[in-house]
């Protein structure tokens, strides 16, 4: 993941210092350079005064994070979840229909008799 990367690229371009997005943003320039290094984690609301010191909304960034990101075929949809729900879907995608709803209804009874709803 390439938060920082995002975010220098959009300070570069719009030809600013890390000083002047820093002091925006209320943080200081060293703090701003360990982030866009990614040599620092940054909390969600940091990152929205970066983004706002940058002119730019959250939307935006995770977009471009996204499309970075993103294989341009997922293969097997299955393989982004853990080994105990790749199993659960392999035995849904092998019931009928009508035994699927039956699943259904008894994975909801099992949620609502847990309080997890």
């Amino acid at each position: 993941m390439d938060i920082g990367g995002i975010l220098k690229e959009r300070r570069q371009r719009r030809e600013e210092t890390l000083e002047e997005v820093a002091y925006r943003a209320g943080t200081d320039a060293g703090n701003l350079s360990r982030i866009e290094r990614n040599r620092q984690d940054v909390s969600v609301q940091r990152l929205g005064r970066l983004c706002a010191a940058l002119e730019m909304s959250l939307t935006e960034l995770f977009e471009e994070l996204e499309g970075r990101t993103k294989t341009p075929h997922l293969r097997d949809p299955a393989a982004a979840f853990d080994k105990e729900t790749r199993e659960l879907i392999s035995i849904v995608a092998a019931l009928t229909p009508s035994r699927r709803r039956l699943l259904m209804k008894i994975a909801e009874d099992v949620r609502d008799s847990k309080g997890l709803s």
